[in-house]
C-alpha cells in the first residue's frame, strides 16, 4: 500500500451519495408551502445563506431568515438521519486506511450534527478523529488557508491527501500543497475535465482508488 499518513475527506459527493439533497431541499421547502419553484439546485449554486436570502426575496416569503432556516433544517435532518447513502466501496477503503495507521478527518459544509449522524448511521463515523463543519466554523474550502487550519488540527507532519468532488476545494487543496484525489459525482459533471487536470488522481469509484493506493 502506498504511504498515506493523513487524509482529509469531504462528505457530500465524496463519502456519501448525498448531493441530491442540495438540489431538492429548497424546492421541497417551497412546494410544501404551495409554491412552484423556478429552480431546484439553488443551494449548490448560491450556497446556503445566500440561497435562503434569495428565496425570501424571489418568492416573497412572509418568513424571517431563521424561520426559513428552521424549515430547511427539518428537511435536511430527516435526510441525513434517515436516507443519505454511503458510496459503494467507501467502508472497505476506510478500513484499509485505518489498518495502515492513517489519521483521518472529515471537512464538510454540512452542519456537524447532521454530518455525524449520517456517518454514524452508515457505520463509518468511527474511522475519523473529528468531523469539522466549515459552515459552523465560518471558513470555506475555497480558501487554501482552510487546509492549513485542518492540517494544524490534525497535527500533520508530512504529506496530506485530500479526497474531494468539488472543483473549488480541489483547487484550494492543491494550492496549499496537498495531494488531491478527485472523486466523480453527478454534481461535478460540468467541472470534471478541470478536476482531472488539477487532481493528482481522478477516480470514478472507490475500486479505482484502492488500485491507486495498491490496496
Amino acid at each position: 500500500m502506498k504511504d498515506i499518513r493523513y487524509a482529509i475527506f469531504d462528505m457530500d459527493g465524496t463519502l456519501l451519495d448525498s448531493m441530491h439533497i442540495w438540489d431538492t431541499a429548497a424546492g421541497a421547502f417551497l412546494m410544501m408551502r404551495g409554491i412552484v419553484p423556478k429552480e431546484f439546485d439553488l443551494f449548490r449554486k448560491q450556497g446556503y445563506k445566500t440561497g435562503i436570502s434569495y428565496m425570501i426575496k424571489e418568492y416573497k416569503l412572509d418568513l424571517s431568515f431563521d424561520e426559513v432556516l428552521d424549515g430547511l433544517q427539518e428537511i435536511l435532518w430527516f435526510y441525513y438521519s434517515k436516507i443519505a447513502p454511503i458510496k459503494q466501496g467507501v467502508k472497505d477503503f476506510l478500513n484499509a486506511l485505518r489498518d495502515n495507521g492513517t489519521r483521518m478527518i472529515v471537512a464538510t459544509a454540512t452542519e456537524r450534527k447532521m454530518a455525524r449522524k449520517a456517518l454514524e448511521r452508515n457505520e463509518i463515523l468511527e474511522f475519523f478523529d473529528e468531523v469539522y463543519s466549515m459552515h459552523e466554523l465560518g471558513i470555506h474550502k475555497n480558501d487554501p488557508e482552510t487546509f492549513d487550519f485542518l492540517a494544524k488540527k490534525m497535527n500533520a507532519e508530512g504529506e496530506i491527501y485530500v479526497f474531494e468532488d468539488a472543483l473549488y476545494a480541489v483547487k484550494s487543496a492543491k494550492e496549499y500543497g496537498c495531494k488531491v484525489i478527485g472523486i466523480e459525482d453527478y454534481s461535478n459533471e460540468d467541472d470534471r475535465e478541470e478536476i482531472k487536470e488539477i487532481a493528482d488522481f481522478y477516480a470514478e469509484n472507490y475500486e479505482q482508488i484502492k488500485e491507486y493506493f495498491e490496496i
